[in-house]
């Protein structure tokens, strides 16, 4: 019988932090290496509605894995290193902290994640995100820390029976260093690596790790946020004329303010926020761009 060892020691991310990004949006019409957990692509669509590209798998409850509520990826964007320095002493782990999808069942859909590494580790993170039944477009993500040797909200899943504590680590560690695998699936009861068997359609718009950002970090990106962390005034700077919303949400995926943007230059006060983590979402007419802040 397999041990499952939940380790939960809650540690403090450093806040100016440059991450690696992880990100599949299905804005060219692709899956981008998403697949059924037999690599297989039945039943699995990247669908249109107005300008949002989404993924779209139709599970028909037979005991197949187009039954099974599950994606995986294998493909080099989502393998390989998963480690970082936001310190430059700190080693820690990206996560999948911005999943933008709906549920049009009549059920609520229990979201996990899962890794495996290419020394046959596998990690699933103890507690599901829960996707409301008949709920729209909504931001989620799994807002687990991993911060070796210490895990937050992971479980292992291999048995670990006998085997020393700092043997298990460093092959957790070894996962992370090279994983070959990402899973996303609905599983309500069960600590596994399994989805359940339904029927009923699983619907994601984005799935990212989204970067925090340093205070004099340029971006990549079409926008930029400073300062970072903010106090009172935040400020957004586009690469040119660009009409669109701003929306910010807490951690909970709660909204918490919304404002029209334009221009190439905007200020928003957010004075009356907490002290927090926050995700910053710019949608445009071409682009929906999500990032981190920090408000001090």
């Amino acid at each position: 019988m397999k041990t499952k060892t939940t380790l939960i020691i809650i540690l403090l991310c450093s806040f100016l932090s440059n991450a690696q990004y992880l990100n599949s949006t299905f804005n060219e019409g692709t899956l981008e290496g998403w697949t059924n957990i037999d690599g297989s692509t039945d039943f699995l669509t990247v669908e249109e509605e107005g300008t949002r590209f989404y993924l779209n798998k139709i599970n028909d409850g037979t005991n197949t894995p187009i039954g099974e509520m599950a994606i995986i990826n294998t493909s080099n964007n989502w393998t390989g290193n998963y480690f970082y320095f936001p310190t430059g002493t700190s080693e820690e782990v990206r996560a999948l902290d911005n999943i933008f999808m709906r549920n049009e069942n009549d059920f609520d859909i229990y979201l996990r994640c899962g890794f495996t590494g290419s020394n046959g580790y596998k990690v699933v993170v103890t507690d599901p995100v829960i996707i409301p039944a008949l709920s729209d477009w909504y931001f989620y993500g799994f807002y687990y820390i991993i911060n070796f040797p210490n895990l937050e909200n992971l479980t292992i899943l291999n048995d670990i029976d006998g085997i020393p504590y700092e043997e298990v680590f460093n092959n957790v560690h070894d996962l992370f260093s090279d994983v070959v695998e990402v899973k996303l699936f609905h599983n309500e009861t069960i600590i596994s690596y399994d989805g359940e068997i339904v029927n009923g359609t699983l619907q994601i718009d984005k799935i990212s790790s989204i970067e925090l950002l340093g205070v004099n970090e340029i971006e990549k990106s079409n926008f930029k946020l400073y300062p970072n962390p903010v106090n009172e005034e935040l400020n957004i700077s586009f690469l040119k004329d660009t009409d669109g919303i701003m929306t910010i949400y807490n951690i909970l995926g709660e909204e918490v303010l919304t404002k029209n943007v334009s221009g190439v230059s905007n200020q928003i006060n957010v004075s009356n926020l907490q002290s927090g983590i926050y995700l910053v979402n710019i949608t445009s007419e071409n682009s929906s761009v999500t990032k981190k802040v920090v408000k001090f």
